[in-house]
């Protein structure tokens, strides 16, 4: 099936055709197919209980396999030597790329936005978009929430500030990059009486850009952009009160100081060698930057990486390109933004199979917020991953909604009733009930809607190991009813010796 997609000018003739590939079996007469994958897929299971060598272990070997190129974001170091091993068993270490240090890639996100491929490329909104994104991660790490009255000015504020420093760098530069985003804010007038300085002139990078900006040829919209970004570094931006501008300036230098020292700087910050469009050809981009080993700077850089491919990925053309490809998650709560749920709900049309792993449910709450906003975007982004497979937990809410999502059924319960005379003594304390002549029975039915699955059978599922090195799972599809079971789940036996 390997070469199956490379055949692009047969598969463009006919491509939802390859929808209906089975990718693996649940069971002999119940299919996974390629249909099934793009609408993603969820692996939930506690700590132990299997779920990155059991079920995440066949799906990763069954889409490299297949062919699908990938992204694969790692929390646990020894992330990237599984994914290896992944690869060179079905002979696709040839197309695994590691970014990560010591290797030679770079990845220049600001730049790539800007002079990448399409009608979309270079618009502003796009590249300020790539920076609250992290900005959101690095809120969520820091503060928890905010919840000040006058909150949404302050994030106005600062994509205002962010569109002008990027359109100034564009506008004078041609290219953009974290340090120069830096340099340009905190070299800005905060007086009227300094943009008139010949002192501040002869060292500020923001004039500098405003003055190349002025004497380049333009565009008559990028002539209307230009006045918009002069008048706010020499009119607005130094007219702010101090409390003001110092609040907007130092949450934007908070987020880039990240970005713009050590590791990341080296990472994103030089000459371009390996973008998310690699992977539409079959590369398998694996981030080695674990999260358990780098913290912070580990979840920014693959959080970039995540949003630019989740945005890479939407714009191609499958009729062109009908490569399936993958993104791969696992320790997923560490990774999640709110573009996720938007992504989830289209990415199908684009074939991306979306495989997230993590302990529990309340695990994706916390990690958006906590709140009942994250409650609301973890149950929009779970709903549109159609598939999911449920190892063995002991979490009751995950238990219970595992339980609730498969649902209830009409089941009848028996009913019985003896009633005996209550002088009946003798056969009562011999116990021979059935002797009393003026006893009375009954019987009956009834129906009752109870769960399918209770939620104590989660915590019944075996993990693997010795003896048998089986790990359980229950699998369940939206809108399927498995040939093998007759419903909308399936227990699944998954080896891990296979």
């Amino acid at each position: 099936m390997l070469g199956l997609f490379r055949k692009r000018k047969r598969a463009a003739r006919e491509p939802f055709d390859l929808l209906a590939l089975p990718l693996l079996h649940w069971s002999r007469d119940d299919a996974w197919t390629l249909r099934d994958a793009v609408e993603g897929t969820l692996i939930l299971g506690a700590t132990g209980s299997g779920k990155t060598s059991g079920s995440g272990r066949l799906i990763a070997r069954t889409m490299l396999s297949c062919g699908f190129g990938g992204l694969v974001l790692t929390a646990k170091a020894d992330e990237r030597a599984l994914w290896e091993g992944y690869c060179r068993d079905t002979n696709r270490l040839d197309d695994l790329v590691v970014f990560g240090p010591g290797e030679p890639h770079r990845f220049n996100f600001l730049d790539h936005e800007m002079t990448r491929k399409g009608s979309g490329a270079g618009l502003t909104e796009n590249v300020v978009n790539l920076l609250s994104t992290v900005l959101e991660v690095a809120e969520r790490q820091s503060a928890g929430g905010g919840g000040r009255d006058d909150e949404g000015y302050w994030k106005r504020a600062l994509r205002q500030l962010c569109r002008n420093v990027v359109d100034l760098l564009a506008l004078g530069r041609g290219r953009i990059a974290v340090p120069d985003l830096y340099r340009v804010v905190v070299s800005a007038p905060t007086s009227a009486e300094q943009v008139c300085s010949d002192g501040w002139k002869q060292g500020s990078e923001c004039f500098r850009w405003l003055s190349e900006a002025d004497k380049r040829d333009k565009t008559p919209r990028e002539r209307a952009d230009f006045e918009i970004v002069a008048d706010y570094w020499l009119r607005e931006f130094p007219s702010l009160s101090d409390k003001t501008r110092s609040v907007i300036v130092s949450t934007f230098t908070s987020l880039v100081d990240v970005l713009n020292r050590g590791l990341l700087r080296e990472l994103f910050c030089g000459e371009t060698t390996v973008t998310p469009e690699a992977v539409q050809d079959g590369k398998i981009i694996l981030i080695d930057l674990p999260v358990k080993e780098f913290g912070e700077v580990g979840q920014f850089a693959q959080v970039l990486w995540k949003y630019a491919f989740q945005r890479s990925i939407e714009r191609r053309n499958v009729l062109q390109n009908p490569r399936p490809a993958f993104l791969w998650a696992d320790e997923a709560q560490h990774f999640l933004t709110s573009y996720d749920f938007q992504f989830q709900a289209t990415c199908r049309s684009s074939w991306v199979a979306t495989v997230l792993l993590s302990q529990n449910y309340s695990n994706f709450v916390a990690a958006l917020g906590g709140n009942e906003k994250g409650r609301v975007e973890t149950d929009s982004l779970l709903a549109n991953l159609n598939t999911k497979v449920f190892h063995g937990n002991s979490d009751p809410v995950t238990n219970e909604w595992a339980s609730r999502l498969i649902g209830r059924t009409l089941q009848f319960r028996a009913s019985g009733n003896h009633s005996h005379a209550a002088d009946d003594q003798v056969s009562a304390l011999l116990g021979l009930d059935w002797v009393r002549e003026n006893g009375t029975t009954s019987g009956g039915f009834s129906e009752v809607m109870e769960a399918e699955v209770e939620p104590r059978e989660f915590t019944r599922l075996r993990t693997g190991g010795l003896p048998s090195w089986i790990v359980d799972g229950i699998v369940f599809q939206n809108g399927k009813v498995f040939n093998a079971s007759g419903r909308s789940w399936l227990p699944v036996q998954f080896n891990q010796k296979s």
